[in-house]
C-alpha cells in the first residue's frame, strides 16, 4: 500500500513527461478497486489475471510451504485474492516502455522488500527524453508485478 502511495506523490511528474503509471497485479478487480478509492489514486491498477503477464515476462515464482503457511496464518489466502490456487506470485517489477513499445529501462529483483524509490522513475524519465531528444508525449512510463507493465500490489 506505501508503494501505491508513494507512486501517487509522483504522478504528476511522470505525466509531465506524457508518460503514465500503470500497476498490474495479480489480485482480483474487487480488491483493487476498493483499494483505489481508498488511497484516491489517480492512476490505473490492473488485474493479471492467472498471471498471464507476469508469465510472459518470466516472473512468476511459487511460494515455499513454509511462507504459504504464513500467509495463511495471517488470512491471506492467494485463491481468494488472487484467484490463484498454486500460490504463484510476480516477482516486483518497474518497466519504462516507450511508445514504441521499447523497454528502455527495467528494474526486477527476486526479493519482494527491495523495491526502487519511485523517484527513480522520475530521473529515468528526465534521462530518457533528453537521449532520445523527444517530447514528453513519446512516452509511456511507470510502474506491475505489478507497470509500465509490472507487478506492485501484494
Amino acid at each position: 500500500m506505501m508503494e501505491l502511495e508513494a507512486l501517487q506523490e509522483i504522478h504528476s511528474q511522470v505525466s509531465g513527461f506524457g508518460a503514465q503509471i500503470v500497476v498490474l497485479t495479480p489480485e482480483l478487480e474487487r480488491y483493487t478497486r476498493a483499494l483505489h478509492k481508498k488511497l484516491n489514486l489517480t492512476y490505473d491498477i490492473l488485474t493479471d489475471l492467472h498471471l498471464k503477464t507476469a508469465e510472459e515476462f518470466r516472473l512468476v515464482f511459487v511460494l515455499p510451504d513454509y511462507l504459504r503457511d504464513l500467509y495463511k496464518s495471517f488470512g491471506k489466502t492467494l485463491d481468494r485474492f488472487h484467484d490463484e490456487r498454486e500460490y504463484r506470485l510476480p516477482m516486483p517489477a518497474r518497466y519504462v516502455i516507450d511508445k514504441e513499445g521499447i523497454i528502455r529501462a527495467a528494474d526486477v529483483n527476486a526479493d519482494y522488500t527491495i523495491r526502487p524509490e519511485p523517484s527513480e522513475i522520475v530521473r529515468q524519465l528526465r534521462a530518457l527524453t533528453i537521449r532520445l531528444g523527444r517530447t514528453g508525449d513519446s512516452i509511456r512510463g511507470g510502474k506491475q508485478g505489478g507497470e509500465c507493465h509490472a507487478n506492485t500490489s501484494r
